[in-house]
């Protein structure tokens, strides 16, 4: 294949066009100079631009690429952006369906126009990197990196729909990424705490140090989480250490009650215990009349919840059943009659 050096020393206007432009050597476009490549480029050697490349077809690097003016992808057709070397670039506009199959890291913005981002390989913003223009139109389907501590905006979508996501101020490397399945299909189990979650999406999103990030949806909504096989309600505040996944579902009141039945009682009595969570640790106590306690149970709900039997010494008397659920205390009175 042709070898191609070229210099862009002043401001200009210049159209590259042959079967693949292979470059083993130097690239530079100066501060000014505009260049269009209407042909695959593979850079094997080292590219420079400090203008303004409009990129349409494919683009392979293998060695080193920094741009600290503005990539234009506008091809006629979808372009893959490849390579084992990762892509340094100031600006880049997306204007066309974009493969990407590897890392970009974008120091300042990413203007998205027309065309939707297939990312396998992250599109990586850095830090004060903002995005602007994201649309049903335009946006990345598959996974975006976020650096820095700024409030960001993630330009996710489906390939047709835009379902993006705040992030405020995290202080730490984000990925994250949009999945149009049902979480249900991730688990069907909703924790007590939900009345119900949304059953077409979700996004799933990792913090490189482990710390936890502020997100909120769009429209506010109210955030579930998926967290060890259960759906929960989820306050904006999120452990993104191992991928969290998350979407949006709505909490339910949870009014916590004990009751027994049957009461009066010979003896033999049932104990409710509503508004809690199975796993929830509780502990019971039965007193009579001078407060002496006649029978002590601990465990969790699910274990507790269940049918009882007082002590067959205890004669007609007035009981008072009390349940502990972490700082709450609640009460029932029994009335034995024997």
């Amino acid at each position: 294949m042709k070898k191609v050096i070229l210099f862009f020393v002043c401001a200009s206007a210049t159209t590259i066009a042959q079967a693949q432009m292979v470059n083993s050597s130097s690239i530079h476009v100066s501060e000014g100079a505009v260049v269009s490549i209407n042909t695959p480029v593979l850079n094997k050697g080292t590219i420079s631009n400090n203008g303004k490349v409009h990129l349409k077809s494919d683009l392979r690097n293998e060695a080193a690429l920094v741009s600290k003016g503005t990539i234009s992808l506008e091809g006629t057709s979808p372009q893959v952006i490849s390579g084992d070397s990762k892509i340094n670039a100031a600006t880049l506009e997306i204007r066309n369906d974009v493969n990407l199959k590897n890392e970009v890291l974008v120091s300042e913005e990413v203007n998205f126009v027309n065309g939707v981002v297939k990312a396998d390989k992250a599109l990586h913003f850095g830090e004060n990197a903002k995005a602007s223009g994201a649309s049903d139109y335009s946006h990345v389907a598959g996974k975006v990196k976020k650096s820095g501590t700024e409030t960001f905006q993630f330009p996710l979508g489906d390939g047709s729909s835009l379902k993006s996501f705040e992030v405020k101020n995290p202080n730490t490397t984000l990925e994250a990424a949009y999945v149009a399945s049902s979480p249900l299909n991730e688990s069907n189990e909703l924790d007590i705490s939900l009345s119900n979650i949304n059953e077409t999406e979700y996004w799933v999103i990792k913090s490189e140090n482990k710390d936890k990030v502020n997100v909120n949806l769009n429209g506010g909504e109210e955030l579930a989480a998926l967290k060890n096989g259960v759906w929960v309600k989820q306050d904006k505040s999120l452990n993104a250490e191992n991928g969290t996944k998350f979407t949006s579902g709505k909490g339910s009141y949870l009014q916590k009650e004990i009751g027994v039945w049957p009461n009066p009682t010979q003896g033999e009595f049932n104990l409710k215990l509503s508004g809690m969570r199975d796993a929830d640790a509780v502990s019971i106590d039965i007193t009579n009349q001078d407060g002496r306690i006649v029978m002590k149970m601990e465990g969790t709900v699910k274990e507790l919840r269940k049918a009882y039997k007082l002590p067959a010494g205890l004669v007609t008397t007035n009981l008072t059943i009390r349940v502990i659920n972490g700082q709450e205390a609640m009460t029932q009175n029994l009335i034995l009659n024997r």
